[in-house]
Parts: C-alpha cells; sequence; structure tokens
C-alpha cells in the first residue's frame, strides 16, 4: 500500500504526489490536535465537532508549510543546476527526488538554509494573519497554533544532526573545511543518530513515566524515523565514493546459471528454483541472452499449466534493454538496481557473451561493508 503514490498537480514545473501513507498521518496528527494540543491549551473553548475541524485544518495547514519548506530546496536545486524528477509527501514529512545528488558544498550550504528560511517567513505569515484576525477566536486560535508549530518546526530541524537541514548545513561546512563529504556525513550523522536515539528515550518515559501516550509516541516515531534516515544517508554515501573507483566487474557473481527458453516451467521449479534458490535466472535462446525469468513470472501462471508453459512465454524481455560490460562504472547500478528496482542485472562481454550477474543482495552487501569500514 505504502509504495503507491498518487499525482497531485504541479507547482513551479516540478510534479508533486501523495504517498498513501500520508493519509494515515493526516488523521493521526489531526486526532492528536483535536484531542490532545486544543483541549489542553484552550480548555472549554470549543465543542467536540469544532475540535475536530480546527485540528483538521491544522493537520492540512502543516503538510502546506512542509511542502513549501521542500519546494524552497528544490527552487535552490534547480537553480544551481539540479532538476529534481517529483516532490512526494509521505507519512513523515516531503522528500525532493534529485536527478543526481549535490557536488560541491556550497550548493548544499544553500538548499540546506532554504528550508529554515521559508520556515520562518511561514511563521511570520501566520502571526500576520493572527493579528488581523485576533478577534475571531477560531481564526485566532488556528493562526496563533500555526506559529508555534512552525517556530518549533524550525527549532527542531535546525539541531546539527543529519538528515534535518541543521545536520545538512554543518555537513556542508565540514565538507568545505575538509573536503571530505564522506567524513562530513559520517560526523553529521552520528549527530543525527545521537538525537534519534535520545528522542525515542525521551518518548518511551513520556508514555510510561508522564503518562502522555499521544506525545510519547510521535516521539519515538519522529525517533525511529531520523535514525533510519541518518544512517542510510551515511551507507549511501560511503558507497558512492568507493564506487567512483570500482567498476562493474569488481561487483558482478560470475558462475550464472543459465536456463534455455525451451523449457517448461515445471523443469524451471523443480530443477532450478528448488535446486539453486535463486529468485531468478537469466534465459539463453540460441546461445544469446533473451531476458529473465523469476518466481513472479511463474506465479502468474496456474499450476496446472506448467508442464504445457516454457518459459520463452512468460520471461521479462525487458531486462535486455539494461546490459552491463564489466567496464561500466560501478555507479551505474545505483541507477538501474536502487532507482528502477530491477533485482539482478546481466553483465556482457565486448563479444555479446554472459559473463556475470548482479543482485540487488550484492549491492547492499557492499553498502554495508563500506559503511562498517568508514566507521
Amino acid at each position: 500500500m505504502f509504495r503507491k503514490n498518487i499525482s497531485l498537480f504541479r507547482l513551479w514545473g516540478i510534479p508533486v504526489e501523495l504517498n498513501l501513507s500520508w493519509i494515515i498521518v493526516l488523521i493521526l496528527v489531526s486526532w492528536t490536535f483535536a484531542t490532545g494540543y486544543y483541549p489542553e491549551n484552550f480548555p472549554g473553548l470549543f465543542m467536540l465537532g469544532e475540535r475536530w475541524f480546527l485540528g483538521f485544518l491544522t493537520a492540512i495547514l502543516l503538510f502546506a508549510s512542509i511542502l513549501l519548506h521542500e519546494f524552497s530546496h528544490s527552487i535552490v536545486a534547480v537553480r544551481n543546476g539540479l532538476p529534481i524528477k517529483r516532490i512526494t509527501l509521505f507519512m513523515f514529512g516531503g522528500v525532493a527526488q534529485m536527478e543526481h545528488e549535490v557536488d560541491d558544498p556550497i550548493t548544499e550550504l544553500k538548499m540546506a538554509a532554504a528550508g529554515p528560511c521559508m520556515t520562518i517567513v511561514l511563521a511570520a505569515v501566520f502571526f500576520g494573519l493572527f493579528m488581523i484576525l485576533r478577534d475571531v477566536p477560531f481564526a485566532a486560535v488556528l493562526f496563533r497554533s500555526l506559529v508555534t508549530i512552525n517556530i518549533g518546526v524550525l527549532l527542531f530541524n535546525m539541531v546539527p544532526g543529519f538528515p534535518l537541514d541543521g545536520g545538512r548545513i554543518l555537513r556542508a561546512a565540514i565538507w568545505y573545511k575538509t573536503g571530505n563529504i564522506q567524513v562530513a556525513t559520517r560526523i553529521a550523522s552520528r549527530i543525527g543518530s545521537g538525537f534519534a536515539y535520545m528522542l525515542m528515550a525521551l518518548g518511551f518515559f513520556s508514555f510510561l513515566v508522564l503518562d502522555s501516550f499521544i506525545g510519547g509516541l510521535w516521539l519515538v516515531f519522529i525517533g525511529f524515523f531520523l535514525r533510519q534516515a541518518a544512517q542510510s544517508g551515511y551507507m549511501m554515501v560511503a558507497f558512492k565514493e568507493a564506487m567512483r573507483n570500482l567498476k562493474v566487474g569488481d561487483v558482478m557473481r560470475k558462475g550464472i546459471i543459465t536456463i534455455d527458453s525451451s523449457i517448461t516451467l515445471r523443469q524451471l521449479v523443480d530443477d532450478y528454483f528448488l535446486k539453486y534458490h535463486f529468485g531468478s535466472f537469466p534465459v539463453m535462446k540460441g546461445g544469446g541472452l533473451v531476458g529473465i525469468v523469476s518466481l513472479k513470472n511463474v506465479k502468474e501462471i496456474e499450476r496446472d499449466k506448467w508442464d504445457e508453459t516454457i518459459v520463452g512465454e512468460v520471461m521479462d524481455t525487458n531486462i535486455t534493454r539494461w546490459i552491463l560490460h564489466p567496464s561500466d562504472p560501478a555507479e551505474k547500478l545505483l541507477q538501474l538496481i536502487l532507482n528502477k528496482g530491477y533485482g539482478r542485472l546481466p553483465v556482457m562481454d565486448e563479444n555479446g557473451n554472459l559473463v556475470g550477474i548482479v543482485t540487488r543482495k550484492d549491492l547492499l552487501d557492499i553498502i554495508k561493508l563500506m559503511y562498517s569500514l568508514g566507521e
């Protein structure tokens, strides 16, 4: 479910998508404001239905603020020659997908600083609306709360731990000073991980000792997300730095097991999947690669038809569009395996012979190894 995105609109030429996880969080955030924040801070001021409507509006405007925050990063990126594929709103905020990563600390600093600057502008706008409508209780409470929330987001986001904006600013500064993005990311990620553990500990303390279930739960969720993002962010940087000096031939697995396109699915399952325990196999015909067949392809065919269906009828032929060569830079694997989602990619020599295969597991193992070596 959470892998599905819904296209919403384009803003300044950048597509905006909504991950379905966002809907769940919208409900949870609305519930948090309606049953926790507003009754505690404005007791007796609104009826139950009014509190829920107020909570819903607050959640919507909060996510609108997050979207504008993310767009501020994206606009700076585009102006510095970094095209943005799309912005996706998901469970814990927004993510902009760039065509390629930042390659200099000054651009990184500009992009990171754009977010906090936008949050300050939003807080000022909401404060202005509060002053204009301060005699209207519903509007005054709404905009006053949004001022407080945006200031809170600003302070939280300026913590010098990756992947928060404060951490990205710190990373840019260390990167500029040392000229080493891996060292800079490692330092900022460790601070980010430490901050994440602190949030999770504070969350457990809140609902175990202070009996604050809602607040504690949010702290644990946010802390867990930050820890994952900090660690994965450093792993990717370490991997990319290592990949600069590697070729596909250094990563590929040799001694490939191939199958003929003419065998039946029954033979495929009995003689290959059950014997070798691989998730897919390259398919050959007349000595040339014609596709790849996976368990998913087999499952799409009813079991009683396995004896009469051959591999050539169900295999994926699109894989032949993405042939790798041993001399290709290993960085090419990032786009094909991680971004396009391929699990196994064939490697051919200059004569068109299949000489190896690269799997997602091989790639992830290298990322983990590089992460460990960099610690």
